[in-house]
């Protein structure tokens, strides 16, 4: 059985698009926790429309890692995934990943491709299109919260998302959750696979106001992430903050200058995260210490 995780604010109609998905998949054992953060009862009429799926509606504070972890706590499938509320999944999806999952019991988690509403490769990040192995390195250009599958002895050894990053956090870090939750999968030695023949759709967001809004906040995440996990140096400088300026760079020479600006934020954002992180993380020491 899977145990899909959907935490969810302000949303409705993006929500009863999943939940219609769900309705549709040709694999029937999932029990679907709809971790609710609206401070009102607008998706108890969505949850009505949908008796044939076993829906648990729970509520949480606001932040995408605290309802994830509430939902854990919850869980009771096999497999968990957390997929967003405005992600959407194919019909055969479910089936397909518990299938795949039984024939390669040597992998703990499972990535799949992403499709927009064109059923187009989403190709962001440098994120590959051929099936391979995730290591350290690469995890970051394969994985995202909604596109990925563990097994529950995983996420149960792993434990929750770290409630400092991702959206509605306190600290403003608001991205990383993911990669850092990726990378402590494989600090315990586990094993992540990239499937691109198998995808989870989401809609392909490319609205200037919002990529200028969210680029800053959300490099602050990555930058924390990379110093939490103490990437070399040369790697973050590479193949993250020079990697962001040099794609400035492009995109200036090229006049779009709205994704010469992203991507500037991308790297000051990602430099400011790297060396807050230490700050923050002796914080934490000393509260645990």
């Amino acid at each position: 059985m899977f145990s899909l995780i959907v935490t969810t604010l302000g949303r409705t109609t993006e929500l009863d698009r999943l939940l219609n998905s769900l309705d549709k998949q040709t694999y029937k054992q999932f029990e679907t926790i709809i971790v609710d953060q609206n401070p009102d009862d607008r998706l108890v009429s969505i949850i009505a429309k949908y008796p044939n799926l076993i829906i648990r509606h729970a509520r949480s504070a606001r932040g995408a890692s605290h309802g994830r972890n509430c939902g854990l706590q919850l869980a009771r499938g096999e497999i968990i995934a957390v997929p967003d509320d405005d992600c959407w999944y194919p019909e055969c999806l479910l089936e397909a990943v518990w299938k795949w999952f039984a024939e390669h019991r040597e992998f703990n988690g499972l990535f799949t491709s992403i499709r927009d509403e064109n059923g187009q490769l989403q190709k962001q990040r440098r994120r590959g299109t051929v099936r391979c192995e995730c290591h350290h390195d690469t995890v970051w250009h394969y994985g995202i919260e909604f596109n990925a599958f563990f097994r529950k002895s995983t996420t149960d050894s792993v434990g929750g998302y770290d409630e400092r990053l991702g959206p509605g956090s306190a600290t403003g870090l608001q991205s990383g959750e993911g990669g850092d939750y990726f990378l402590r999968v494989l600090d315990q030695g586990n094993r992540i696979f990239f499937e691109p023949s198998l995808s989870v759709y989401h809609a392909f967001m490319r609205e200037p106001a919002r990529e200028l809004r969210q680029a800053y906040p959300y490099a602050l995440g990555t930058g924390f992430v990379l110093r939490k996990h103490r990437y070399p140096l040369r790697a973050v400088l590479g193949d993250f903050i020079l990697y962001a300026f040099a794609g400035a760079a492009v995109a200036a020479v090229r006049l779009d200058w709205i994704n010469a600006r992203v991507r500037v934020l991308r790297g000051i954002g990602q430099t400011a995260g790297y060396l807050r992180a230490g700050k923050l993380l002796r914080a934490s020491r000393s509260v645990c210490g």
